[in-house]
């Protein structure tokens, strides 16, 4: 049976109360936290993880209706703009739309968490390990041999005794 609006809102105090005096390290068995109306210092801690967990709960709830909110104004931009940068009324593509509809879907990845960073592992003959240390061209290159494909033209003019390229443009 749900409390009343008088019983809930002295939960709520209590349990602001009990955050409080956890946030300055009081320990549970503490008489400031007993004296808040705990019969034990594992009621304490019973209360304060269903504290935490609904304040979690409700700030998890506020983000989904931000990103909601969010994402429909990012559909609506996307929509009036995405035919326009790509010309599909039959006049050319407008780059300032393109531009737009671009930074716009960048903000939508932000806002709803897709471009977050990938943790990845480079890991050596038999799963271990590669050490990293500054070695010769031909050293790094039989250490990018193990992680993949080698670079087919750098391995040719390594052959002749001369520097490889670098792939650069210039």
């Amino acid at each position: 049976m749900p409390n009343n609006k008088a019983v809930q809102a002295e939960i709520d105090e209590r349990r602001a109360q009990l955050i409080k005096l956890r946030r300055t390290r009081t320990p549970y068995d503490d008489p400031k936290i007993l004296a808040l109306g705990y019969s034990s210092a594992d009621s304490a801690r019973k209360d304060f993880y269903r504290a935490v967990t609904a304040r979690r709960d409700a700030t998890a709830a506020e983000v989904a209706g931000y990103r909601e909110e969010q994402n429909v104004i990012f559909e609506d931009i996307i929509d009036t703009y995405l035919p326009i940068a790509l010309g599909s009324s039959g006049d050319s593509p407008d780059p300032k739309a393109a531009d737009l509809v671009l930074k716009t879907l960048e903000r939508q990845a932000k806002v709803n968490g897709w471009e977050a960073a990938l943790k990845t592992e480079l890991s050596g003959p038999g799963g271990g390990a590669v050490p990293i240390r500054a070695e010769t061209i031909n050293e790094l290159r039989d250490l990018i041999r193990t992680a993949g494909d080698p670079d087919e033209d750098d391995e040719a003019l390594a052959d002749d005794g001369e520097e490889p390229d670098d792939d650069s443009t210039d």
